[in-house]
């Protein structure tokens, strides 16, 4: 049992893995019956049945006496390590990352781990941005002015209020960065377009 002692997860699993193999040969050595032969392979069957069986009850039992995992307020917990092997030192940094961010849970400067956003993690690639969470690290933003000319060319018609929700939302969708999923995202994404309009 030692190999499991200190994973529930992995504890589960053989427990469950034993209780089958234990119900399958249970069932096989009821099933067969008859004649010498047979009898001599239900016994077999029987006794494989049993160690099976006290196999199940010793992995329940050291499933019963692991300690449940604990909800991880770090927010760190199952978390990769980067490109350089630092894993997260905090929830902070374990949201970096992005396309092209190199050594997302590393100060660069330093080579230890990171302990804030500004630390953590090197742009490697023209265009790319640091995000912490699902949010621009640095307060920086994505758009652009490539993108203000993009959503004005979008036409927003005067009877837009009259549009089916679905229409609403993929004409938002147009012009906003946020995901749209009902009307009233879809109703606010276009009128903070007509405001910024002005």
């Amino acid at each position: 049992m030692n190999d499991h002692q200190n994973d529930p997860l992995l504890a589960e699993a053989i427990a469950r893995r034993d209780e089958s193999r234990a119900q399958i040969l249970r069932s096989r050595a009821n099933r067969l019956g008859g004649s010498t032969a047979v009898d001599r392979l239900a016994n077999a069957f029987d006794k494989m049945a049993e160690r099976a069986e006290k196999a199940s009850r010793e992995s329940s039992t050291a499933l019963s006496g692991i300690e449940p995992v604990k909800p991880d307020p770090e927010g760190t917990s199952r978390q990769l390590a980067d490109s350089e092997g630092n894993f997260a030192a905090n929830a902070e940094v374990a949201g970096v990352g992005g396309i092209g961010i190199k050594a997302s849970n590393t100060d660069v400067s330093t080579g230890k781990p990171a302990q804030t956003i500004q630390q953590a993690g090197e742009v490697v690639m023209p265009g790319a941005q640091k995000i912490g969470g699902d949010q621009p690290a640095d307060g920086a933003t994505t758009r652009s002015a490539d993108t203000d000319e993009t959503r004005s060319a979008v036409s927003i018609p005067d009877n837009w209020r009259e549009l089916t929700w679905q229409e609403r939302r993929s004409l938002a969708s147009k012009l906003s960065d946020d995901p749209i999923s009902n009307g009233e995202e879809a109703n606010a994404a276009i009128e903070a377009e007509l405001k910024r309009r002005g």
